[in-house]
C-alpha cells in the first residue's frame, strides 16, 4: 500500500515510499545506471518501482478492486502492469509513445494483485495508469504536484481531488497538504518530512523504502524501515548506495540484486 508523489515547479521531485506486506524484496540494477525494486510473489520476482537510465521513474502499486481489469493470458495487444514496468526499464518504451500504445494496448492485472502504474518523465509529466478504468496524462502546466495512494483516480472528475475516500485516502490527504506549501524552498533531503508523515508502521504494511527522486539533477535518495535519520545517496553511474553520514563506505548494486537487511547491516 504504496503512497507516491511528483512535485513539478522550477524543479522536478519524485518521492515513493514502498510498503511491504512481509514479502521479500531486492534492490538492483535492471540494464546498467539504473535503479529497480523488486517484488517476489509466489516464488517470482517481479519489477515493480524503478529508474531507468534515462531518467524516468515508474512504480506498480496496489490499488483497490472492483474486479476491473482481470487477469487474462497475455498477447502482442495485451499486457500486465509489471510488463509495463520491465519494457520501460528495458527502454523499450518511450513516454512520449505512451499515449500511442495505451490506446491499441489493453493493460491488466497480474493473476494476484491489483495495481496501478505512475510514470514520470523527466519534465514532471506524468502518465498513470488503471487496468480496467482508464489511463490520466498530465503536465506542471495542469498542477505543480500529482499524488498517488491506493484508490483509483480514474473516479473522479477532479485531477487531484480535494474529497476522496478509499485505501490510503488519508495518506494522499496527507501528502497534497504538504505540497502545498512554497516548495521551491526545500531541498530534496527536506522531502523526506513528507514521506516521514504518510510512512506505515503495520501491523499488516509497513514502509520499507522510503525514496527521493531528484529528476532535475539525477540524483537518488533511500533510507530503509522508517529510518529517516539514516539516509542514502545512490549514484546511477558507479551504482553505488553510499551513508550520507559516513561516504567511506559504499554497496554497489548489481542485476543479481540485495536484500535491504544485507545493506543495513554493512
Amino acid at each position: 500500500m504504496c503512497t507516491s508523489f511528483v512535485y513539478r515547479k522550477k524543479s522536478i521531485i519524485v518521492g515513493m515510499n514502498y510498503d511491504n506486506d512481509g514479502k521479500e524484496i531486492l534492490l538492483s540494477t535492471k540494464t546498467g545506471n539504473d535503479f529497480l525494486i523488486s517484488v517476489k510473489i509466489r516464488g517470482t520476482l517481479f519489477p515493480s518501482a524503478g529508474i531507468n537510465r534515462e531518467g524516468i521513474f515508474i512504480n506498480d502499486q496496489t490499488v483497490d478492486s472492483e474486479g476491473e481489469g482481470k487477469y487474462k493470458r497475455q498477447t502482442d495487444k495485451r499486457w500486465v502492469t509489471t510488463a509495463i514496468v520491465n519494457k520501460i526499464m528495458n527502454n523499450e518504451l518511450q513516454f512520449d509513445d505512451l499515449e500511442e500504445i495505451l490506446g491499441k494496448t489493453e493493460i491488466m492485472n497480474g493473476p494476484f494483485t491489483s495495481t496501478h502504474n505512475l510514470i514520470v518523465n523527466k519534465q514532471g509529466s506524468t502518465c498513470l495508469i488503471e487496468p480496467g478504468r482508464k489511463n490520466i496524462f498530465s503536465t506542471q502546466e495542469d498542477s505543480s504536484f500529482y499524488t498517488l495512494t491506493n484508490f483509483p483516480l480514474s473516479e473522479y472528475d477532479d485531477l487531484q481531488p480535494e474529497i476522496v475516500s478509499g485505501s490510503g485516502s488519508d495518506r494522499y490527504l496527507a501528502a497534497n497538504s504538504f505540497l502545498k506549501q512554497d516548495m521551491e524552498k526545500l531541498t530534496p533531503i527536506d522531502y523526506f518530512e513528507l514521506l516521514k508523515k504518510v510512512s506505515q508502521k503495520g501491523p499488516e504494511w509497513s514502509t520499507e523504502v522510503s525514496l527521493i527522486y531528484d529528476v532535475t539533477h539525477h540524483l537518488l535518495y533511500l533510507c530503509f524501515h522508517n529510518n529517516f535519520d539514516s539516509i542514502y545517496e545512490y549514484s546511477f553511474e558507479n551504482e553505488q548506495l553510499t551513508p550520507m553520514t559516513d561516504r567511506t563506505k559504499s554497496i554497489g548494486l548489481s542485476k543479481k540484486g540485495i536484500k535491504i537487511g544485507e545493506i543495513v547491516e554493512k
